[in-house]
């Protein structure tokens, strides 16, 4: 019966990975993600037989990295990306093997600290950076986001891989209590679920007290063109030309809403603004008494110069800001990347980023310390990945305090208050032309967040760290010796808890 045991746990693994993946936008059936890894957690700990339990994850996660991602890169993409899922089931299958036989009662929490910890090492990986996070599913339930300006995205992470592992614990727990000999006892699943699900209360009343008190607010655009430089006709000083009447054009009914700051698209023009254009953007600012931040893309013999330049009120050219995470796999160089410019306005400190720096936790997390309290994010995504991106402005805003304005040049333009609401949106894959205008407000003070950075992450690989070197130690390892004495243990070789339970249903 090892054949249907495997089929049967195969299939509880894809359920995973398709419950996984729905959570995710465009789909937003936000709860599966609370309860995605468990399906996964049963085949592992309790149908697979041992010698293939490593299969669970693997088909698991690397589903739901096919599910989200799986044909998202543009034919330019790097192969790797392409073949991302296969790299990642391969991975996750060699990293669990013997997971099984690391059960204690902490287990829930050694889970959590396990998947966190990974999250942190692949953000650093520029071609990954925080793609994927479980906490983006959440993106649009503000009224339980707000501890994030404190823990940040991997304190919601934390939660919910806890939230999973107790209920993957209670089902275990469960399901052996159907045999005679229970391995994993029932009272203490259900003291893990009643401690995750005060977690949770906990979360959720802090959520409630920590919306921030009505602030200040300014009035910002994003502008979506409808158009890319691409597109149009001509010589790259008449497409230039061309894409600059209508992004004028835009700005001019942004103003006339009241916007006194405006973000134009990641690249929008093809030549230096400050030689090229100066005198009519310099004009075009100065009629609308607005801020200016505009896009561009300048080729140079050591690589690409993608900008953003920000334009005053008067007409002056206040600097310039380089693409701080350029990507990688799409072979994009930035060339002037590094510095975090801000400039004082009358409404508050105003600074740039581009794109794929909301990718990454750090690069908004820099302007907000000195002083950003709206960061402006021209971008230029394709068309399989709009679907999902601006979903993360949603908790840079959140880490940061800061608002962010998020244009695109037809696809998914967003304004996102620094309380992490969307209150303005254009997401259209398809293309469309728009301007969006909102008034937002940013948080006063600095989250702890942005001023601490991500400590829960780190504090997860200190965690993880201590518990395996207790582990080596021979420390910590009382309970589960009593365990084993009175209880048996986990699992019981090939003759796991439940396996024979299993066939008897498959036969």
């Amino acid at each position: 019966m090892t054949v249907r045991r495997v089929a049967l746990g195969c299939a509880l693994a894809a359920a995973s990975a398709v419950m996984l993946t729905l959570a995710f936008a465009p789909h937003r059936a936000w709860f599966l993600v609370w309860i995605g890894f468990v399906p996964m957690l049963v085949a592992q700990q309790r149908v697979l037989p041992a010698r293939w339990s490593a299969l669970a994850p693997a088909i698991a996660v690397g589903g739901f990295v096919a599910g989200c991602f799986g044909g998202v890169f543009p034919p330019g993409a790097a192969w790797y990306m392409k073949a991302l899922p296969l790299f990642v089931g391969v991975i996750v299958f060699a990293g669990s093997s013997g997971a099984r036989r690391a059960f204690s009662a902490s287990w829930p929490l050694e889970g959590a600290l396990a998947w966190v910890s990974v999250e942190l090492a692949r953000s650093f990986i520029p071609a990954l950076g925080t793609w994927g996070f479980l906490g983006y599913a959440m993106f649009r339930q503000t009224w339980f986001l707000q501890p994030v300006s404190t823990f940040g995205i991997y304190g919601l992470d934390v939660l919910i891989v806890l939230v999973n592992y107790a209920l993957g614990m209670l089902l275990v727990a469960w399901l052996d209590g159907r045999r005679d000999g229970t391995v994993v006892p029932l009272s203490l699943a259900w003291r893990w679920c009643a401690g995750v699900g005060l977690a949770c209360g906990l979360w959720g009343v802090a959520s409630v007290a920590m919306r921030p008190d009505r602030e200040p607010t300014v009035r910002v655009a994003a502008l979506q063109p409808g158009v890319r430089w691409r597109e149009l006709a001509g010589t790259a000083e008449a497409r230039d030309r061309a894409i600059l009447d209508v992004l004028s054009e835009q700005t001019r009914r942004a103003g006339a809403q009241g916007a006194k700051l405006v973000v134009w698209p990641e690249s929008a023009l093809h030549a230096d603004p400050q030689l090229a254009f100066r005198e009519p953007l310099s004009a075009l600012a100065r009629e609308l008494g607005a801020y200016l931040f505009v896009g561009y893309r300048v080729a140079t013999p050591s690589g690409n110069r993608n900008e953003v330049v920000t334009i005053g009120p008067d007409g002056a050219f206040l600097g310039k800001y380089g693409k701080d995470h350029p990507v990688s796999f799409m072979h994009e160089t930035s060339v002037t990347r590094g510095t975090y410019p801000t400039y004082e306005t009358p409404f508050g400190v105003v600074a740039a980023a581009i794109c794929a720096d909301i990718d990454f936790t750090d690069t908004l997390r820099k302007l907000a310390r000195n002083g950003a309290k709206v960061i402006a994010v021209p971008s230029a995504d394709w068309l399989e990945i709009s679907t999902k991106h601006y979903v993360l402005a949603v908790f840079r805003a959140l880490e940061t305090g800061a608002a962010v304005v998020k244009s695109e040049h037809s696809r998914d333009s967003v304004i996102v208050d620094g309380a992490g609401a969307m209150v303005a949106t254009a997401v259209t894959p398809q293309g469309s032309s728009a301007v969006l205008v909102a008034d937002v407000a940013a948080r006063r003070g600095l989250p702890l967040a942005a001023r601490w950075g991500d400590w829960v992450g780190w504090s997860c690989v200190g965690g993880l760290l201590v518990l395996r070197l207790l582990r080596l130690l021979g420390l910590g390892g009382r309970a589960r010796a009593r365990r084993r004495g009175a209880r048996g243990s986990w699992p019981r070789g090939e003759r796991d808890a439940i396996g024979e339970h299993v066939d008897g249903v498959l036969r």
